[in-house]
């Protein structure tokens, strides 16, 4: 059976349960090091703002501004700490001031998985730290809103289209794969073209997840592309699904992420925690 040893985890300073409580099942079941950290953003703006010339700051409201996230820490961290130590994990925690996804970035270099919070309703997707996580190349696990169940211990779903992304998600997460156990293979029209002259059998999927001792079920049908994102979350909820893997698609335009359809429908609308990887 394959593990993470080093597992991080965003909790935000005024929420965050759902992926503590994801964070420290993990560590607890593969044994990991898990690494508690909260961003404090309000600080990092008001000291922007008040080191900005010109700029005529209340300083007496800057500072409340600052205890009161400073205070919402130490409760965050008090929370972590108190969850990690309940549950007999290995744990360590720090707090930084900054964008929330240029600190998880950073600080989840020799992590092996990274678990943050869902998107929430009115906040930008493109720059939250699920979707800027995924797309640097680190394995993410995104935690439903809602979330208040084990991960990966009923049943995965896993999408496929031959792609290097797919492929880097799946090889990602067999730690997780095998501890659901089996899996749907969901698949979906590859996104490649091979040279004109290139003749070479597709990478077989399934039996690659079977040598990693993962039983696969292929879902009847190929899933088209516009309807992928729904037809996933679907596939999910019909299966009693507890995970669902796939490769996060997005290009770079004008310095900015352009998501694939189905990768921004799932972030969008998911009710089952999801894996990533670029």
């Amino acid at each position: 059976m394959e593990t993470y040893k080093e597992i991080l985890v965003h909790i935000p300073a005024q929420d965050g349960e759902e992926q503590l409580k994801a964070g420290v099942g993990l560590a607890k079941r593969y044994g990991a090091h898990l690494t508690g950290v909260t961003s404090l953003i309000e600080t990092a703006m008001v000291r922007n703002t008040l080191a900005t010339p010109f700029v005529n700051a209340d300083e007496d409201e800057a500072a409340k501004i600052m205890t009161r996230e400073e205070e919402r820490a130490h409760e965050a961290e008090r929370r972590f700490n108190a969850a990690a130590e309940a549950a007999g994990i290995s744990h360590s925690w720090f707090a930084c001031e900054g964008n929330p996804a240029d600190i998880l970035i950073r600080a989840c270099r020799l992590k092996d998985i990274a678990i943050v919070e869902q998107c929430t309703p009115g906040s930008d997707l493109i720059w939250g730290p699920a979707v800027q996580l995924a797309l640097s190349d680190q394995p993410t696990l995104i935690v439903p809103n809602d979330w208040d169940a084990p991960i990966a211990e009923r049943h995965a779903v896993v999408t496929w289209n031959g792609s290097a992304q797919a492929a880097e998600a799946v090889q990602r997460s067999i730690p997780l794969l095998q501890s659901a156990g089996t899996a749907t293979l969901v698949e979906g029209p590859s996104p490649e073209t091979l040279p004109q002259n290139l003749r070479m059998p597709a990478p077989d999927v399934v039996k690659y997840l079977e040598r990693h001792d993962v039983r696969v079920e292929k879902y009847g049908r190929e899933i088209p592309g516009p309807a992928a994102g729904e037809a996933i979350l679907k596939i999910a909820d019909e299966k009693s699904a507890d995970l669902v893997v796939m490769g996060a698609f997005g290009r770079s335009r004008f310095r900015e992420w352009v998501l694939g359809g189905a990768t921004r429908y799932v972030l969008e609308h998911m009710n089952v925690p999801v894996f990533m990887a670029h």
